[in-house]
């Protein structure tokens, strides 16, 4: 079996095996023993041998909800959101959203995020790499969840200056899923708020000041995470 040219890159370069040396592999979440049998000029070929016991998953997974990003930030989200643990992100369009990071991203950018996924579930010994949705509008994006089901806990990061009118809730003691939003740096419109409150968002601030889109959507993910293991 040959490596992907990334795990080729980093086996070689980065950790700098040889063969004979031992590695582990996953595929679609499933996790193996390897040998390395032969680096060559482009390629590296190992043998896989048996299974391993993976990591398990979050009995609860998360869902992070975000506003697209400028620049490698996205990057630094996904990367961090996959060390956390988090099953699936969607980047959206809201009411707020800057004119760059409203647009499309090329193939070439998309490959690159789901190599960064790819990299830090290797990094952090998971298994599995989340899911990555095409961007979409917040709208797009609520009405794919369906309506709220049992124990499915949905929350959104609101900074201290928005007053969110959507009547508070009981922390629930356990949870099946967890959906978490984070907005843009511009903050939530109302118009975002209310399409989040009517498909069953809670509001909850995660620190004293106002933060940035990525660290509060690292904050969210950590507290969350925490919360409903």
């Amino acid at each position: 079996m040959e490596l992907p040219e990334a795990a080729r890159v980093h086996a070689t370069r980065v950790i700098r095996l040889d063969v004979g040396d031992a590695l582990r592999v996953f595929d679609l979440g499933s996790e193996f023993e390897a040998t390395i049998a032969a680096i060559e000029k482009h390629r590296v070929l190992i043998e896989v041998g048996s299974p391993v016991s993976a990591p398990p998953e979050r009995a609860a997974p998360l869902h992070l909800v975000m506003r697209a990003l400028k620049g490698d930030l996205t990057e630094l989200v996904i990367q961090k959101a996959t060390e956390l643990g988090v099953a699936r992100i969607s980047p959206v369009v809201f009411e707020r959203t800057d004119t760059v990071a409203r647009q499309d991203p090329s193939p070439a950018r998309v490959e690159r995020w789901h190599r960064v996924a790819i990299g830090a579930a290797e990094q952090s010994g998971r298994a599995v790499v989340p899911r990555l949705d095409p961007l979409t509008s917040l709208r797009a994006a609520v009405d794919s969840l369906g309506a709220p089901v049992e124990e499915e806990v949905r929350i959104v990061a609101t900074e201290p200056a928005i007053r969110f009118d959507a009547t508070p809730r009981e922390l629930a003691r356990s949870a099946r899923s967890v959906v978490i939003a984070v907005g843009p740096a511009g903050g939530l419109s109302v118009q975002d708020l209310e399409i989040l409150d009517a498909a069953g968002f809670a509001a909850e601030r995660f620190a004293v000041h106002t933060l940035r889109a990525e660290t509060a959507c690292v904050a969210a993910l950590a507290i969350l995470g925490d919360r409903y293991r």
